[in-house]
């Protein structure tokens, strides 16, 4: 079954947001501004990246509600991206106690869920490129 192009752009979307944000934003985010003023920003940003991904995700998933695979992909998404932003607010009280030992362990926990975001909406865009439409063989 194939899956139409807006939710094939969606999941390109994702892809893109998902790089720009962590390969991008948060590291010169780091660089550019004093340490206070970069726990501030970020702070403020990654809550709202985890929502956006999580809300496209979700969007993604009712358009492929009956592409298995798709669905799966985007409700795995839906599902890392919400425990990110629930872990938020713990990762930050963690930070604020001097309380490392947690906040390492939940911030490799929020790493990982959207590396694997990532890894599943890349790995499904660049499936869903090989199985477009192959053109017929012309009969001799």
């Amino acid at each position: 079954m194939q899956i139409n192009s807006f939710s094939r752009s969606l999941s390109v979307i994702i892809v893109t947001i998902l790089i720009y944000q962590s390969a991008i934003v948060a590291p010169a985010v780091n660089i550019a501004l004093p340490t206070d003023a970069a726990a501030k920003m970020l702070r403020f940003i990654w809550p709202i990246f985890f929502a956006l991904i999580g809300l496209l995700g979700l969007v993604n998933a009712i358009l492929s509600k009956k592409h298995k695979v798709a669905a799966v992909v985007n409700m795995a998404t839906v599902f890392s991206m919400a425990t990110c932003y629930v872990l938020v607010p713990v990762i930050n009280e963690a930070r604020d106690s001097e309380n490392l030992g947690v906040w390492k362990a939940l911030h490799a926990v929020t790493v990982a869920l959207t590396f694997l975001s990532l890894v599943l909406q890349l790995g499904f865009t660049l499936r869903w490129y090989k199985s477009g439409p192959k053109p017929d063989k012309l009969s001799v």
